[in-house]
């Protein structure tokens, strides 16, 4: 049986956990991040920046959770008449059981799809960006360069959970060669796991172990990328940046 690591935020570990068990993974996890809800300030400045003609785009599911905590029963009017893309199949799935129609779907799940997506048909209109405040500049980047207005709104916060029980056993198992997985779901969290990885082992052991002991999977093209930069570039990346898929293709390889 395949033992699986990875970090998810808190809020999304325990589903994650029951997903991956329930395909036949021996699964080690731990929190990697903490979502904290931005001030009430960033959810007037999003209703304020939605004039007649914007896009929106929400970045993850999380994002769409955040704006229905604040507006409630009132969320689908603050998005009525706009544009609202998503950036992938969950967060668009989110958007339709809150009330909100969603136009469509990037053919890659990820920021690089979103702008493949979006470039053609924002010249000269105002995009508004409803994500975290650790969003790659993939997405705000290709929006500016692609001749629109780019508002960013942070709704959310990431930050580092710390290092838990699970981080260490996580982290021992990978030092004695015992996971034969790590699948990283963003960039940030990839880093944090490096980081608490050369705390423990100092940098030169750590990076040995994440080369030599365990293989490395990366949900998109940006968490992809900073894996590079770590120095660990990932064996596998599925074609659809979701947390199912891959899972598939680990399962499956």
């Amino acid at each position: 049986m395949t033992v699986l690591g990875f970090t998810r935020p808190a809020s999304k570990l325990g589903a994650s956990v029951r997903e991956a068990e329930s395909m036949g993974f021996t699964v080690l996890a731990a929190p990697s991040l903490e979502v904290e809800m931005a001030p009430g300030s960033e959810f007037v400045r999003l209703r304020e920046s939605l004039v007649p003609g914007s896009v929106a785009v929400f970045g993850s599911t999380t994002a769409a959770d955040m704006c229905q905590k604040y507006f409630g029963e009132g969320l689908p009017e603050v998005f009525r008449g706009h544009s609202v893309y998503a950036i992938g199949s969950r967060t668009a799935d989110r958007l339709t059981e809150l009330g909100i129609d969603v136009s469509e779907l990037p053919k890659e799940y990820s920021s690089y799809g979103l702008v493949d997506l979006l470039k053609e048909d924002i010249r000269g209109r105002r995009v508004v960006m409803v994500r975290s405040d650790s969003g790659t500049e993939v997405l705000s980047q290709g929006i500016t360069e692609a001749g629109a207005e780019l508002i960013d709104i942070a709704v959310y916060h990431l930050n580092d959970a710390g290092v838990t029980e699970d981080t260490v056993a996580m982290m021992d198992a990978i030092a004695a060669g015992k996971m034969d997985w790590i699948a990283f779901t963003s960039p940030m969290s990839s880093a944090v796991f490096f980081s608490h990885m050369e705390e423990r082992f100092g940098k030169e052991k750590g990076d040995s172990y994440m080369q030599e002991n365990v293989k490395v999977a990366a949900i998109g093209r940006p968490t992809a990328e900073e894996l590079v930069r770590l120095g660990r570039p990932a064996d596998f990346i599925p074609e659809k940046s979701t947390f199912r898929d891959l899972l598939c293709g680990i399962r499956d390889s």
